[in-house]
């Protein structure tokens, strides 16, 4: 099986804002643990918008209980943005859910990004619009995924894929030929997550799959279509 060069998604990447909950404590307690939740929830903001180079809508919830939280341990964050851009990469939503934080108190600081204690792992929820997969396959500054496709399952004389369109189906992907190469037949893609990569299967040629590479830390469990979007599911290690 062939691997495609070029689309890594890395763990530093893949809406309205609920106040975060503490549990019933000492009054005491609640009373430190507020502001270091407040610094927390700022650092995870830092930390997210530090790893993308736009992102439309940001919001954190966060679940604790004070004598955790003082401890330096948070049961639970979970980040939703949406419009997410790092490099050639484009996410309409990403969702990512972290449980049994444990943060370095010691180095938190207003402003500055959120220090953990120990490797994280997270749960990823993410979607990619056609729009999204047209910009990263066939648009991005050398289109390296579009041509390893079109190569890979048309054949070295396939060429660039300037002018091509990418469509999402029920089934999965579509890419659409320039209109004034009507000899051309679109080139209709199967995706599937198998042993958390994902291999990428042409029409025509079931028995020649290729994948597509990601990043080491990043573990795709789950991938399905819908009407508008490819909906991926997947966990990612993130060391501090």
């Amino acid at each position: 099986m062939r691997k495609l060069c070029a689309f890594a998604l890395s763990p530093g990447q893949f809406p309205g804002r609920r106040p975060s909950r503490c549990s019933p404590g000492a009054s005491a307690s609640q009373a430190v643990a507020h502001p270091v939740l407040d610094l927390v929830r700022h650092g995870l903001q830092l930390w997210l918008r530090g790893q993308c180079d736009a992102l439309d809508h940001l919001q954190l919830d966060l679940d604790g209980t004070p004598k955790g939280l003082l401890k330096g341990r948070l049961d639970t964050a979970r980040l939703q943005a949406r419009g997410v851009v790092r490099g050639e990469l484009r996410l309409s939503r990403a969702i990512i859910t972290c449980r049994d934080l444990q943060l370095d108190l010691g180095r938190l600081r207003p402003g500055q990004p959120l220090p953990l204690a120990a490797p994280l792992s997270v749960t990823v929820d993410l979607w990619c619009s056609a729009a999204d997969l047209q910009h990263m396959v066939l648009d991005a500054e050398d289109a390296a995924m579009g041509v390893a496709l079109l190569t890979h399952f048309r054949g070295p004389s396939a060429g660039n894929c300037r002018g091509w369109q990418l469509q999402i189906t029920d089934a999965g992907l579509r890419l659409l030929p320039p209109a004034q190469q009507t000899q051309i037949p679109p080139l209709l893609l199967q995706l599937k997550a198998v042993d958390h990569e994902i291999v990428v299967h042409g029409e025509g040629v079931p028995d020649r799959p290729t994948t597509i590479p990601l990043d080491p830390a990043i573990r795709i469990h789950e991938l399905r279509f819908d009407a508008q979007y490819l909906c991926l599911r997947g966990e990612a290690l993130v060391k501090p």
